[in-house]
């Protein structure tokens, strides 16, 4: 950490501009045009310095405003993280005890949850390994156990897992015989535009995370022409080995990571990111090999129709996180350029809800609108 200094109010970052300029139509959570309790500029700084390693001065603030922190640091999962960090500042650089105090009991309880996912992972990925299924760990859990120094700093409230589609009925089977219940079966009558299956534990719903049993590795897979040909199979060949002292596992590549995660936050999520999602992709980013990975990462994300996406969740994790970019590739008006195909799905994203544009495109579609009947039915009448 750097020594603290006196964060000028003044000077403060001014982050919801900031956002602003990234693009207009994207909201942190937490922060909207008409609450009357966002926070201060100050405290928004202040998050970011602890982001960015830096050890800015506690801002003067009330008892209630620094409880307003708290509650908008739960809105983004990430105070256990937080926690941690100005666990290393000096003291003038500290929230009040009684902050802390609370923001410790959050850390404890999400050490406790993270027991429990890495017992519930190892118990599910061993059932697989035992039937053949081949399985890649998705997101958060994924995310915890890899990137981040204690997986308790990234909390999560679910376990996802991608299966090849192939094997997903078997996955399904083994889930349902280790005591899990399918909520839905969506896969046989609705696989074309559903992405996952979700299950919860019968015996011990509370002890046990529920599970989304993936069969697409991302949320907008049927907007885009020629979105098939995408090779689930080479996910799972460029897959990426977590090692961890009690666990084993494979997850996506950092690229298709990248690509993936962009696509979440930024289309799926562009009204309530999450600044544990921003987090993840400045650490991400810091796994690329320069300058092959980068190059790889160019290509894939034109290819996965996430050019436009990725760039912006890039930007914000320099913004939050004081991400830089290697030379070459720090500039995106040199990147290749999204297909046309993908800015009309870009534009039409950033105005309306994201199935309201897949419905939208389906009915321009007579061939695609046939295929996906049955699954737009499931939709309208689960």
């Amino acid at each position: 950490m750097n020594e603290a200094t006196t964060l000028d109010s003044e000077k403060a970052f001014m982050l919801k501009e900031v956002m602003q300029e990234i693009h207009p139509s994207m909201k942190l959570c937490g922060i909207t045009d008409e609450s009357p309790h966002d926070l201060s500029e100050e405290l928004l700084a202040y998050v970011r310095s602890v982001l960015q390693d830096q050890s800015f001065l506690a801002p003067e603030a009330s008892l209630d405003e620094w409880s307003s922190l708290l509650d908008f640091l739960q809105a983004h999962w990430i105070i256990p993280f937080v926690y941690r960090k100005i666990g290393t500042l000096p003291q003038e650089c500290v929230p009040p005890e009684t902050i802390t105090d609370e923001m410790r009991q959050v850390f404890l309880v999400s050490c406790v949850r993270s027991v429990h996912m890495e017992r519930q992972l190892q118990e599910i990925i061993e059932a697989f390994q035992e039937e053949g299924v081949r399985v890649l760990v998705l997101r958060g859990p994924a995310l915890a156990f890899s990137l981040y120094p204690d997986p308790a700093m990234r909390p999560s409230g679910d376990l996802d897992l991608l299966v090849l589609p192939e094997q997903v009925v078997q996955a399904r089977d083994i889930l349902e015989n280790s005591g899990y219940t399918c909520l839905a079966r969506r896969f046989e009558t609705a696989r074309d535009f559903f992405r996952e299956e979700c299950f919860v534990h019968q015996e011990s719903p509370g002890n046990k995370f529920p599970v989304d049993l993936h069969w697409v590795h991302w949320e907008l897979h049927p907007f885009f022409k020629g979105s098939e040909k995408v090779d689930i199979e080479d996910l799972f060949q460029r897959a990426w080995r977590v090692e961890t002292p009690t666990l084993t596992f494979d997850t996506l590549h950092p690229v298709d990571y990248l690509i993936h995660s962009a696509i979440h936050l930024v289309m799926i999520h562009k009204n309530e990111m999450r600044l544990s999602w921003i987090y993840d992709t400045a650490l991400l980013a810091q796994h690329l090999n320069v300058p092959d990975d980068w190059i790889t990462l160019q290509e894939r994300c034109v290819a996965w129709r996430a050019r436009l996406p990725l760039e912006q969740c890039l930007k914000m994790a320099q913004v939050w996180t004081g991400l830089e970019l290697p030379d070459g590739f720090n500039d995106f008006s040199t990147w290749p350029q999204p297909t046309n195909d993908e800015a009309a799905v870009w534009a039409d994203t950033m105005r309306h809800h994201w199935v309201t544009i897949l419905l939208k495109r389906s009915l321009w579609n007579p061939s695609l609108l046939l295929k996906r009947i049955p699954s737009l039915f499931r939709l309208l009448f689960p």
